[in-house]
């Protein structure tokens, strides 16, 4: 995660930013399974614990690089 940005209003935090890491597939961990894409994450906090975590992130280029990798070999 690269947090970009952070956003708290009560009981909601919002993070802009984006994620990445390497896809372990046929290639194993190599250069040309590296993934990044931007991403949001929101969570709601009830009584100091989070009560609702959600995801939010583009995979267009990711499962391209899937896809290659599924090919390959």
């Amino acid at each position: 995660m690269h947090v970009e940005r952070l956003l708290a209003d009560k009981a909601v935090v919002a993070v802009f930013g984006s994620a990445s890491g390497t896809y372990n597939g046929r290639r194993g961990l190599v250069a040309e399974n590296r993934i990044a894409m931007p991403a949001a994450w929101k969570a709601v906090v009830e009584n100091r614990k989070i009560k609702l975590w959600q995801v939010y992130a583009d995979w267009t280029e990711a499962s391209k690089t899937i896809e290659e990798d599924k090919s390959s070999c």
